[in-house]
C-alpha cells in the first residue's frame, strides 16, 4: 500500500514539473541570424508564450505563437503587442505575427522541410491570405 502512494506521489511531482516551456522553432537560415536572434529576444521571456515557429526570408519573417492556456482570453491584445515589437526589431521586413493554430502547424510543416527561397515566398503569401481569412 504505501508503495503504491509512494509510485502515485512520485507520478503526480513529475507529471506536474515546470519544464522549459517556450521553445523556438526557425528554418535555420544562416544569412538570416541576427533577425532570429531578434525575435527571439523579444519572445524569450514573455510568460503568456508556449512555443514559437518563425520563418524567414530577406524581405518578410512569419511568426507563430501559440500563447498559455490561461493567456488565450487576451490572445488577440497580445498579437497586436508582438507584432508592433517584431516589426519595430525588423524594419526592413514584412512581419506577420499569428497566434492561430492552423498557421502555426503550417508555418512548423515548412521550418521542418527544407524549402527553396521560392516556394518559401509562395507558402508565406498563402499563409498571409489565410490569416487574413475570418471564419
Amino acid at each position: 500500500m504505501k508503495k503504491g502512494l509512494l509510485l502515485l506521489v512520485i507520478l503526480l511531482l513529475v507529471g506536474c514539473s515546470n519544464g522549459k516551456n517556450a521553445y523556438f522553432t526557425t528554418n535555420n537560415n544562416n544569412k538570416l541570424q541576427t533577425e532570429q536572434q531578434d525575435v527571439e529576444k523579444i519572445v524569450k521571456n514573455d510568460p503568456h508564450i508556449k512555443r514559437v515557429v518563425a520563418l524567414f526570408t530577406k524581405d518578410a519573417a512569419l511568426i507563430g505563437i501559440e500563447v498559455k492556456p490561461f493567456s488565450k482570453w487576451n490572445k488577440k491584445k497580445y498579437e497586436k503587442k508582438w507584432q508592433k515589437e517584431i516589426e519595430k526589431a525588423l524594419p526592413d521586413q514584412k512581419v506577420l505575427v499569428s497566434t492561430d493554430l492552423k498557421i502555426i502547424w503550417e508555418v512548423e510543416k515548412l521550418t521542418k522541410n527544407n524549402v527553396d527561397d521560392e516556394k518559401l515566398k509562395k507558402e508565406i503569401t498563402k499563409l498571409k491570405d489565410h490569416s487574413k481569412e475570418e471564419t
